[in-house]
């Protein structure tokens, strides 16, 4: 084309303002605002019955809540931070400890003589953890992707870490504050399937 200045104005009348992203803070709590409902529904499948905050233990049961609470959070806030070029982030260590202290909390919530072993126990929570995520992996891919992201495998990885840790704050509102060897590995395996699973569907997500 001969006309240069023509192709410019042509190009740049189709140019759409860009939409700036909301803060962090407000779409962390549009995500909540949809996602958790949809996952508490998701739970109504799956639901066996609510947590007896009078047992032995309770204090325990509730710290392991607060910090994965904190850890939700935390890692949804640097999932969709890591989607902005410049903007500081959490350090990944401090995950890495609150990771090892929830691990740590767990295995002191163990009884060194279990009472009465249940074998389907962990088998439900496996059940129950897979099936409250997907709504909110699904909801948390979405925001992501219209946040102009899914390009980084570190806010892939911090958002199934914020999945996983919101989905154990449900299974804790109805799970006994105790469990066993079993019902633990196969909490730790669910919240590896769920940061797994995160990662490879956002993965995929990619693909026109």
């Amino acid at each position: 084309m001969s006309d240069h200045q023509q192709l410019i104005k042509q190009l740049a009348s189709d140019i759409r303002p860009v939409k700036a992203l909301a803060p962090t803070g407000i779409r962390i709590l549009k995500w909540i605002a949809v996602a958790l409902p949809l996952a508490i529904v998701c739970s109504v499948f799956v639901h066996r019955g609510l947590t007896d905050w009078n047992q032995p233990g309770a204090g325990m049961a509730l710290l392991q809540l607060a910090l994965a609470l904190t850890l939700g959070i935390a890692a949804a806030w640097n999932a969709l931070t890591l989607l902005i070029p410049g903007r500081h982030t959490i350090p990944v260590v401090r995950f890495i400890l609150g990771g090892g202290l929830w691990l740590l909390l767990n295995i002191m919530s163990i009884p060194a003589h279990p009472s009465a072993a249940a074998h389907d126990h962990g088998t439900f929570c496996y059940l129950f953890l897979m099936v409250v995520s997907m709504p909110m992996v699904i909801t948390l891919l979405w925001m992501l992707r219209q946040s102009g992201g899914l390009h980084s495998q570190k806010s892939l990885l911090m958002a199934g870490i914020s999945v996983a840790a919101w989905s154990v704050c449900l299974l804790s509102l109805c799970h006994p504050v105790q469990q066993d060897r079993m019902d633990f590995a196969m909490h730790c395996a669910a919240v590896t399937t769920i940061i797994g699973v995160t990662m490879i569907i956002g993965r995929l997500a990619r693909l026109k």
